[in-house]
């Protein structure tokens, strides 16, 4: 069991297939109407408080993401929605969304894998090479990607349709890896800006007049792209 303290708020909990066939659970079976689902999280919570001092009642507000590893096993997202225990009281509970219920796991497919390109044209370079493979006859790399900017450079996450070691060999000509894993995933959403296109729609370049270094803020609903040609 992997326990990262991200914030007092914001805990992650990466089970091994072996942490789950222990604590006898599937992720399949996570349900937190489930006493099963309800006694798990009261363990792992229990083994947070030990591996980091973050005291977190399962019985208060309380949000619970899970995303399925690719080599088994489960990642859990613990964000605390309510007060905490401080020495000099207990904070102020952050703002929330009050449809939302006290208690909640909510399942989510899981991004795999993220790369780093080192500037636009890497990227656009790449998202030419896969649209002319697609046209090609290959079979699609993922099933769904987000696309992230930090100043001149891009972040990739892509749930791979095919072998990971796939996905890695052709993005690695243009970019570098930067891990096959949710952590790696819930960083750069964190700290990244979102761009609004999927990688797939970069395949289509803006219009000729427009440069390529100001192509980024053309990567939005609503603006007309020139399908490539070469």
């Amino acid at each position: 069991m992997r326990i990262e303290a991200i914030t007092r708020r914001k805990i992650v909990v990466e089970l091994s297939p072996e942490d789950m066939a222990t604590l006898d659970i599937t992720y399949e079976a996570l349900d937190y109407a489930s006493v099963d689902t309800r006694r798990v999280i009261w363990v792992i919570l229990d083994r947070v408080r030990e591996c980091t001092g973050c005291d977190i009642d399962p019985s208060g507000q309380l949000l619970i993401d899970a995303m399925p590893r690719p080599t088994g096993g489960c990642i859990l997202f613990f964000t605390l929605r309510g007060a905490i225990a401080e020495p000099f009281g207990p904070t102020e509970p952050p703002e929330g969304d009050p449809c939302q219920p006290e208690r909640a796991l909510r399942k989510q497919e899981q991004l795999l894998a993220v790369f780093e390109f080192p500037d636009l044209d890497a990227l656009l370079d790449c998202a030419g090479a896969y649209t002319r493979a697609l046209r090609g006859g290959e079979e699609r790399l993922f099933t769904r990607s987000e696309l992230y900017g930090q100043r001149e450079r891009y972040r990739l996450l892509v749930c791979p349709a095919r072998e990971p070691a796939a996905v890695r060999r052709f993005f690695s000509e243009y970019a570098w890896p930067c891990g096959e894993d949710a952590f790696a995933a819930h960083h750069t959403r964190e700290h990244w800006l979102r761009v609004g296109e999927s990688f797939e729609s970069l395949g289509l370049r803006p219009p000729a007049g427009l440069p390529r270094k100001r192509a980024a803020t053309a990567f939005a609903p609503g603006n007309v792209y020139a399908a490539i040609d070469n």
